[in-house]
């Protein structure tokens, strides 16, 4: 999902880009409101971030400032301690399946 995000930043530079370096006529030009919509993209990429926790890739939320006093530390180790398991358990079938020979 936060590839998808990329898309509209992507077009903007593009349009900037086309502007500026290759053909006034098209493209989009800088202007006071640009600064809006940078920091509507860097919300975007931000909320998009939080939205997707604890998943991997996103941020860690441990009750950090950025992170709005939202602490998912237990959701975390939860996590972390159903991949050991499925390690654990991926290795022991394989030894099993290894002594059935």
């Amino acid at each position: 999902a936060i590839l998808d995000n990329f898309r509209p930043i992507t077009v903007w530079v593009t349009d900037l880009i086309i502007f500026y370096y290759i053909n006034p006529l098209f493209g989009e030009v800088w202007t006071t409101y640009s600064y809006i919509q940078i920091g509507g993209m860097a919300v975007l990429l931000y909320g998009t971030a939080i939205y997707n926790a604890p998943n991997d890739g996103s941020l860690l939320l441990e009750g950090q400032w950025w992170a709005f006093g939202i602490d998912l530390r237990d959701e975390y180790d939860a996590i972390r301690k159903e991949k050991e398991e499925a390690e654990a358990d991926a290795k022991w079938e394989g030894k099993r399946q290894e002594f059935k020979r």
